[in-house]
């Protein structure tokens, strides 16, 4: 038997006992598990912990430490992995820096290969509908539909509809993101407002296809590569030099991608790119301009993809920006930068776990007296927008997007 034999036989026998090899980016992931002292801090800062408790979830530790050493305790974890939401809080707090939050996807693409009937059923369709459209979420059938839907929001949100544009060699392609582009089509509608105010030579994709997140967290490791891959594709025959996108989630995404697969192209999310390229000098003085702003007493909630997965300073960013803005009054809550229960896939399969994990969220936001919640992510503004308004609250939620694109004045 030779060597390349030697390797098949391997492979088929792996393959009977349901085990497969690590990648190359996987091991280092894997290696991080043996630095756990069990001190015990991601247990005791995991939203989801605190919210629902151990006996429904066990807790991180738990999942990437003592039950993923082999694949049977893969399969032992299916009932508690699919219940983080990635948030990165442990490994934040963690003393060693063990990657809780890949470890998990790791599990998770293991379960989904051997296993996928294990896989909570919400993922399953969400995965029908990747493979049909290369979206996370269903298309519009009709497309005036859509128009029209998108025409209402601008009018009553007080925006212009600027025109898509689609071309070669652009400065920038902005990105808006699943959510965006079919769900909140007026954080897309916003983004394109402030680009077009300075003067940002942008272009959008033809066809909009997904940056492989939801894959990655559902477990669908071939799916994602091969969405990555499309992505790649059309960012080079775009001949792009920077990616811009209004979701925090594709931020993080599109960051590490663009690294990981030499894109050729860096990916920024909005508020980082009208900071770093803009320039606060130029963002003052637009805002200054806005006819007669209306006072408005706002909070801000801070997503976990761009404050842990990505960079706090955008955060910062975000705050200086609203600080820059004429009437408007900023108070931070004590849970700004807690989970909104809406990451990991966890709202499409366990709503309930979700909803619960966000109160915490809503009871800090009420003792700020604030009127109005922003956050730069159409996922946590669903996720908080929806349960405030179940709860009573009058406290109204925006994407950060939309609240700056509001309060520019008109190009003339």
């Amino acid at each position: 038997m030779d060597e390349n034999e030697a390797f098949e036989y391997v492979k088929s026998t792996l393959k009977k006992e349901k085990i497969t090899p690590y990648h190359s980016d996987e091991l280092e992931i894997v290696k991080s598990i043996g630095a756990c002292i069990n001190c015990g801090l991601c247990i005791n800062h995991c939203p989801v912990v605190a919210a629902v408790g151990l006996d429904r979830f066990s807790g991180p530790r738990s999942i990437a430490v003592e039950l993923s050493r082999s694949p049977p305790e893969f399969w032992a974890t299916a009932d508690k992995v699919y219940l983080c939401t990635g948030c990165g809080t442990c490994r934040e707090v963690c003393p060693k820096n063990v990657n809780i939050p890949e470890i998990v996807n790791v599990v998770r693409a293991n379960i989904f290969e051997h296993r996928p009937d294990l896989v909570p059923k919400g993922l399953m369709i969400v995965k029908e509908i990747i493979e049909e459209h290369n979206l996370a979420f269903e298309p519009w059938e009709d497309k005036e539909e859509k128009e029209e839907s998108r025409d209402m929001r601008l009018e009553r949100l007080g925006l212009p509809y600027i025109p898509d544009i689609v071309k070669e060699n652009a400065e920038v392609l902005f990105y808006p993101g699943c959510q965006a582009e079919e769900r909140a089509q007026e954080v897309r509608e916003a983004a394109k407002t402030i680009l077009d105010f300075f003067d940002v030579d942008y272009t959008l994709l033809d066809e909009f296809s997904c940056c492989s997140l939801p894959s990655q967290l559902m477990g669908d490791a071939k799916t994602a590569r091969n969405l990555a891959h499309l992505l790649k594709g059309k960012v080079k025959k775009l001949g792009v030099k920077k990616i811009v996108t209004t979701c925090a989630g594709c931020t993080s995404t599109l960051a590490d991608l663009s690294v990981r697969d030499e894109w050729g192209a860096p990916a920024y999310h909005l508020l980082e790119y009208l900071v770093e390229e803009i320039g606060f000098e130029k963002l003052a003085d637009a805002l200054k301009k806005t006819a007669k702003p209306n006072d408005v007493h706002v909070s801000v909630h801070d997503p976990c993809h761009l404050i842990r997965h990505t960079s706090r300073q955008v955060m910062e960013h975000a705050l200086n920006i609203l600080r820059l803005m004429p009437g408007v009054r900023v108070s931070e809550s004590v849970a700004h930068d807690n989970c909104c229960g809406g990451g990991g896939m966890v709202s499409f399969h366990s709503s309930e776990v979700a909803n619960s994990v966000v109160k915490e969220n809503m009871m800090a936001l009420e003792k700020t007296g604030t009127e109005r919640l922003v956050t730069p992510c159409p996922l946590c503004t669903a996720q908080l927008e929806s349960n405030l308004f179940k709860s009573g609250s009058s406290i109204e939620v925006d994407d950060l997007t939309v609240f700056i694109a509001q309060r520019l004045p008109k190009k003339g």
